[in-house]
């Protein structure tokens, strides 16, 4: 059951908005690329991700640049970010064990910022939009894993680390900032 906040404010006509079919995309390319992973055509799956992440740029330059921001947007594009990052992070630990701490700081980062979402919609404000230092850390996970995943054969176990290292890094700064973030605006309420 959606949040009354939520509930509320949604409409059936911002379906149709060009953001939102494209976030629609995303979800549907999951399984595509989950299934080529797993049948061993990881270039393919690659590819796919990449077209996934670059529909995650086009619908939020197209929803910004054209003023389609939707309540049904604001969901649906983090929905298929962390949807997409969890299901991809998963597959590459199967195969690299390196990507383990990449993989659990990316569920434990998407959980807090879960638990923090809804805390702020339990007490009537919206959750915070995107800064500069989640999207830094969305674009190295999907750079990251892209890399692994069209060129893992030819890469050293020390380069697997160093990728994954770096974006852990940057995932941890992301998840401390939100936090204060969040305890900021508590402190104001």
């Amino acid at each position: 059951m959606l949040p009354n906040i939520l509930r509320n404010s949604i409409r059936p006509q911002e379906i149709l908005k060009a953001p939102n079919l494209l976030s629609l995309l995303r979800l549907a390319l999951i399984p595509l690329v989950l299934y080529y992973y797993s049948n061993g055509q990881v270039r393919l799956a690659g590819i796919l991700l990449i077209a996934s992440a670059l529909t995650d740029v086009a619908d939020g330059f197209i929803a910004r640049r054209f003023k389609l921001i939707t309540n049904l947007g604001k969901m649906l594009d983090p929905l298929a970010d962390k949807l997409t990052q969890i299901c991809v992070a998963i597959c590459l630990c199967i195969s690299y064990k390196a990507l383990l701490p990449l993989a659990l700081v990316l569920v434990i980062k998407d959980l807090l910022m879960l638990c923090m979402g809804l805390t702020l919609l339990r007490r009537g404000k919206q959750p915070f939009s995107a800064r500069w230092w989640g999207k830094t850390a969305t674009v190295a996970f999907y750079t990251a894993v892209s890399i692994i995943m069209l060129f893992g054969d030819s890469l050293s176990p020390a380069s697997i680390w160093a990728i994954s290292s770096t974006v852990v890094l940057l995932m941890g700064y992301s998840m401390i900032r939100y936090y204060y973030m969040l305890r900021y605006k508590l402190a104001e309420m």
